[in-house]
C-alpha cells in the first residue's frame, strides 16, 4: 500500500461507487499557494452526507486557505443557540464558503437566548448580524398539559408555547435590520404512549406536531421557518437524536449530521443574498421518458403506468411542481425537433405539454450552444441554470465549456433523479410572491411579443402598439417580498449590486430620509408585475440613488426612461438641487455600466476598482428623455406626500 494517506468515503446519493481521493492533494495546493484549485477541489469533494470526521478537515483545509485568496463576499451571522455550536460552527463557515460567502459568526454563551436578546447593550446589536438564525431543538419547548387534557387546553398550552418565540421576533427585529431564521422542532425518537400518540391532541408527538405548525403560521415578513424536523428525519431519527452526545457535550444532534444542516441552511442563506436558480434545462431521451424516441418510436418510449414507465411520470410530475413555484422548465435535447415535439403533443400519458416549455432545443447542435441560446432566449445568466441530462459525456461537456451552469450527476437509475436534483437546494427561497407563481406567463408572454415586434420596422410605433401602463407607488407590506426578491435576485440590470433583507428595507419605509418606490408594468399582452425596485436616499438638498434594479424582462421598453422621470418629478417635488447615482461593475451587471451617461447625467468621479460616480443638476437645462409608458393613477409625489 502507498504511503500516501488516503480517505475513503462513500457517496450515497451521487455516485454508486467507492471513490478513494487524497486529501493530502489538497493539502499540498495549499502550501504551494495554489488556494483557488485548492478550494475548488475541496468544494468538488465535500458532501452532505460525509460524517463529521471528513466535515471537520474540510473545514480545517478551508480555515488554512488565507480569506483574501478567495473571492467571497462578506456576511454577518448571529446564532443564538441553547445547545453546544462550536464545532458545528467551523463546518457551516466552510459551507457558507461554498455558497460564495466569507462568514463571521457571533454565537450566543451557552443557553443564554432569552437574556441575550432582552438586553439592549448586548454585544449582539453591536456585531448588527444580517441573520439571526435562533437554534433550538425539541428540548426547549414544553407544555404545561396533562395527560388527557382536551382539544382547547392542548391549543392554549401551544399558543402560549409559541408567543414566547414571536415576541423574541419583535424585539430582534426592532433593533435589528437582519433577517431571521428561526429552528422547528425535531420531534424526539421515543415515545411515552408508544403509537397512541399519533391519535390524541395531547401527546408529546401531536403536541409538538401542532406547535410546528402553529410556528409556520405566526411567521411574519422578515421570518423564515428552518425546518429541522424534516432534516432529523432525513438524516434518521435514531442516528439523529445520539443521547450521547446530549448528555456529554449538549449538542442537540449528532455532530455527522453537522454537513446536512449546514448545506441546507447555506442554500437557504444563498437564496436569501443572491436568489435561487431560475431555470431547469432538461433532456429528452432516458430523462423524461424512458427510451430514445428516434429509435423505439413514439409507443415504445416508457411512459406509462407500468413499472418502468411510472418513474418518468412521477419526475414529469415533480418538474410540473417546480414550474408551478416559478422555475422556467427548458428543452435541451439532441434529436429532430419535429420527432421530439411529436411526443407532447400526441402520446396520452405525456403529462408536461408545450405550453409548460419556455424554450425548446431539440436539434444536433452541441448542448452548451442551445444553453448559451436558452439564457440569452430568456435574458438570464447562465449561472441561473440548472442542467439535467442521463447522459455523462454531455454533462461532462456543460461542466467544461459553461462552468456557471448548475449541473446535476445522475444515477442511471432514474428513480433517483428526484433526489438528485432536490438534495443540492437549488431553488431554496426566503419568499415565494405572484410573480414567482406568473413567471412561467410572464416569459411566454414576453415570446409572443417578440413575435409581434417582428411585425414593425421602427421600434418606435411597436412601443406605441403596446400600449404600455406603469403602476408608481411607496412600497407597502404587500409589495415587500416581491421588492426585497428583485433587489437580491438581479444581477443584469443592477447599478450598485447593493443587497438588503425585507427587515432592513421595512426599517427604510418608515425613515423620512428615504424614498421607495416599486413599479408594475403592464400592456396589451399581459401584466408584467412589480418589475422595478428604486431606493433614494435624502442628503440635504441632494438625492441618491442608492439602489435601482428592473427585471431584464422589460428591457428596451422605454421603462428606464420612466422610471428616471419620476426621479425628476420626485427632485422637483423635493426641491433638490441634484440627483447623484453610484455604478458599482461586477461580473455580471455591464448592460447597465452607460446608463448613467444615456441618461444625461455627468461623470464626476471615477476608482481603481471601476466604480464611478454621476451627478444631474437640477439648475442646469435637464436632458430630454422620451418613452410611451402611461402613468397609471397614483398618489401624487408631492412636497406633503413625497414618500
Amino acid at each position: 500500500m502507498s504511503k500516501t494517506k488516503f480517505i475513503i468515503f462513500r457517496d450515497y446519493f451521487v455516485n454508486d461507487k467507492i471513490q478513494t481521493i487524497s486529501l493530502k492533494t489538497i493539502k499540498e495546493d495549499i502550501q504551494n499557494g495554489h488556494f483557488s484549485k485548492a478550494f475548488k477541489t475541496l468544494a468538488t469533494l465535500s458532501e452532505p452526507e460525509h460524517d463529521f470526521t471528513l466535515q471537520s478537515r474540510y473545514a480545517a483545509l478551508f480555515q488554512s486557505i488565507p480569506p483574501e485568496e478567495l473571492e467571497l463576499k462578506g456576511l454577518r451571522l448571529a446564532i443564538l443557540a441553547t445547545s453546544t455550536v462550536d464545532h458545528f460552527i467551523d463546518v457551516l463557515k466552510f459551507w457558507l464558503a461554498k455558497q460564495g460567502f466569507r462568514v463571521e459568526v457571533f454565537s450566543s454563551p451557552f443557553d443564554t437566548v432569552h437574556q441575550t436578546v432582552l438586553d439592549s447593550t448586548n454585544a449582539l446589536y453591536e456585531f448588527a448580524p444580517e441573520f439571526v438564525w435562533f437554534f433550538n431543538n425539541y428540548r426547549d419547548v414544553t407544555f404545561s398539559v396533562s395527560f388527557g387534557a382536551n382539544q382547547n387546553e392542548c391549543d392554549t398550552a401551544i399558543n402560549d408555547t409559541v408567543k414566547k418565540f414571536t415576541e423574541l421576533w419583535k424585539i430582534i427585529q426592532k433593533n435589528l435590520p437582519c433577517h431571521i431564521l428561526q429552528n422547528n422542532v425535531d420531534l424526539p425518537n421515543f415515545r411515552v404512549f408508544g403509537n397512541l400518540e399519533g391519535s390524541v391532541a395531547w401527546s408529546q408527538t401531536n403536541l409538538l406536531r401542532k406547535f410546528n405548525l402553529c410556528l409556520a403560521s405566526a411567521s411574519r415578513s422578515g421570518v423564515t421557518i428552518f425546518d429541522m424536523e424534516y432534516l432529523s428525519s432525513l438524516f434518521g431519527k435514531n442516528s439523529w437524536h445520539d443521547a450521547r452526545y446530549w448528555h456529554h457535550s449538549k449538542h442537540a444532534f449528532s455532530l455527522d449530521a453537522c454537513g446536512l444542516v449546514s448545506s441546507q441552511v447555506g442554500a437557504l442563506i444563498g437564496a436569501g443574498k443572491r436568489g435561487g436558480k431560475k431555470c431547469l434545462v432538461v433532456d429528452l431521451d432516458n430523462t423524461l421518458w424512458g427510451g430514445v424516441v428516434g429509435d423505439d418510436g413514439l409507443n415504445g418510449i416508457k411512459l406509462d403506468n407500468g413499472a418502468e414507465g411510472e418513474v418518468f411520470l412521477n419526475f414529469q410530475k415533480y418538474l410540473l411542481a417546480l414550474k408551478e413555484r416559478g422555475i422556467l422548465l427548458s428543452i435541451c435535447s439532441k434529436n429532430d425537433e419535429d420527432t421530439a415535439r411529436d411526443v407532447f403533443l400526441t402520446h396520452p400519458d405525456m403529462l408536461i405539454k408545450l405550453d409548460d416549455i419556455a424554450v425548446f432545443k431539440a436539434n444536433w447542435n452541441n448542448k452548451p450552444d442551445n444553453i448559451r441560446d436558452i439564457a440569452a432566449t430568456l435574458n438570464i445568466g447562465l449561472d441561473s441554470i440548472v442542467f439535467v441530462d442521463d447522459n455523462p459525456v454531455e454533462r461532462q461537456l456543460v461542466k467544461k465549456l459553461l462552468p456557471e451552469v448548475a449541473v446535476v450527476d445522475l444515477l442511471e437509475d432514474p428513480t433517483s433523479y428526484i433526489k438528485a436534483i432536490d438534495r443540492e437546494g437549488f431553488f431554496e427561497s426566503l419568499a415565494f410572491s405572484n410573480e414567482d407563481a406568473n413567471r412561467n406567463l410572464l416569459y411566454k408572454q414576453n415570446t409572443v411579443r417578440t413575435k409581434h415586434q417582428n411585425q414593425f420596422d421602427n421600434i418606435d410605433e411597436f412601443l406605441n402598439s403596446l400600449e404600455m401602463e406603469s403602476e408608481v407607488g411607496p412600497v407597502s407590506e404587500l409589495y415587500l417580498p416581491r421588492f426585497a426578491q428583485l433587489i437580491n435576485k438581479s444581477n443584469q440590470f443592477h447599478l450598485t449590486t447593493t443587497r438588503y433583507t425585507e427587515t432592513q428595507i421595512r426599517s427604510m419605509i418608515n425613515n423620512n430620509m428615504t424614498i421607495l418606490r416599486y413599479f408594475r408594468l403592464k400592456d396589451n399582452f399581459g401584466d408584467n408585475g412589480l418589475i422595478s425596485s428604486l431606493i433614494i436616499k435624502r442628503q440635504a438638498k441632494i438625492l441618491f440613488i442608492d439602489t435601482w434594479v428592473m427585471s431584464c424582462r422589460v428591457l428596451s421598453r422605454g421603462m428606464e426612461e420612466f422610471i428616471f422621470s419620476e426621479i425628476i418629478t420626485m427632485a422637483k417635488c423635493l426641491k433638490s438641487t441634484m440627483v447623484r447615482g453610484k455604478y458599482l461593475p461586477s461580473k455580471k451587471n455591464k448592460l447597465v455600466s452607460s446608463l448613467y451617461e444615456r441618461l444625461g447625467f455627468k461623470l464626476i468621479k471615477k476608482e481603481p476598482d471601476g466604480a464611478s460616480y454621476w451627478e444631474l443638476n437640477m439648475k442646469e437645462p435637464l436632458p430630454k428623455i422620451s418613452h410611451t409608458i402611461k402613468r397609471t393613477k397614483s398618489k401624487d409625489l408631492d412636497l406633503e406626500n413625497w414618500r
